[in-house]
């Protein structure tokens, strides 16, 4: 995109259209950062667009001050730290907040900065599919979104996904297109590539076929018990388990075989279907209402903290992980 700068009508030349606008801002100084953050929200903000912020408290105090009182008063600021359960807790927290608060306001322009720190590598790899779900789940809406990369904090390999998840980067003198990026289903093949390691030798095991969803909750229940799994996490993690059980009955081979043990403070269950090959690779990640979405998985990826799948001429193995602390 070529033309004017920052606060020129480049900027915002797709602003009359539903297509998803998507960039990554890779910044080295907080300068650097001010200097196309602020322009990009001022625009919104004339434009009338639902505009949201979601950036750490410091950061948050820089916007503030640089954009002053009068226009900060139509910004909303969220903290990442509501989003910290999971990313899929995050991307459908978003999707059910632009459904119903922001999107009937208009268009939503967001600005977000992910937090890296802490991340184990699991969930590291979730936050960067995470990215590249969002050209997925937010396609065909009117939506611009901003995520914000420090380059002089965080790794190479988080910097090299932003670099491949978002269409766009953002500059100064307006968005250019992101010459490595990569389609989503590409990319979330490449996340889900090779095996899950195996259960534990000491995993609890069970069987289960047509009628035997009683007696599996009940197992689940017990397991839940045994590993000290909170009140309020152990009903949604065995809702979850019985919804994929269930699929494997009704949809799959109808049996099918499950595995419970405890890892790195989460309980975490593997589902099995010996028959049943899975060929979609946003499986429970599109939402309600969207073409092939499959409602179940939806449900069971947000009664989750992560959820992983593979699928090939062995069946297809679902593992599920819920933090216990």
């Amino acid at each position: 995109m070529n033309g004017p700068g920052p606060t020129g009508p480049a900027v915002d030349a797709r602003d009359d259209q539903d297509v998803l606008v998507h960039r990554a801002l890779m910044y080295g100084s907080r300068n650097e950062y001010l200097l196309t953050a602020v322009p990009y929200l001022r625009a919104g903000r004339r434009a009338g667009d639902a505009v949201v912020v979601v950036v750490e408290p410091p950061v948050a105090a820089a916007l503030r001050g640089r954009l002053g009182r009068e226009t900060t008063a139509d910004i909303e600021f969220l903290d990442p730290a509501m989003w910290s359960r999971g990313p899929m807790h995050a991307l459908a927290a978003c999707h059910d907040r632009a459904r119903a608060d922001w999107w009937p306001r208009g268009r939503l322009r967001m600005l977000a900065e992910p937090v890296w720190r802490g991340r184990t590598p699991l969930e590291t790899r979730e936050w960067k599919r995470h990215d590249a779900l969002l050209n997925v789940v937010f396609a065909g809406t009117p939506t611009m979104i901003m995520c914000a990369y420090d380059t002089a904090l965080l790794p190479d390999h988080v910097l090299a996904a932003a670099a491949r998840t978002h269409p766009e980067l953002a500059m100064p003198d307006g968005p250019v297109p992101a010459e490595r990026y990569t389609p989503p289903a590409e990319f979330c093949a490449e996340c889900d590539a090779g095996p899950l390691p195996p259960p534990p030798a000491g995993a609890a095991r069970r069987s289960f076929a047509t009628g035997g969803l009683p007696g599996l909750r009940d197992f689940l229940f017990t397991g839940a018990a045994r590993y000290r799994l909170p009140e309020e996490r152990t009903l949604p993690f065995v809702l979850a388990v019985n919804e994929v059980a269930t699929g494997i009955i009704r949809d799959g081979g109808g049996r099918g075989s499950l595995w419970v043990w405890a890892e790195a403070g989460e309980l975490v269950c593997d589902v099995t279907d010996p028959v049943r090959v899975l060929a979609d690779r946003f499986l429970g990640y599109a939402p309600p209402g969207a073409k092939g979405h499959d409602p179940a998985m939806w449900a069971v990826r947000r009664l989750c903290h992560i959820v992983e799948t593979r699928s090939g001429r062995h069946g297809t193995q679902v593992r599920m992980r819920v933090r216990i602390g």
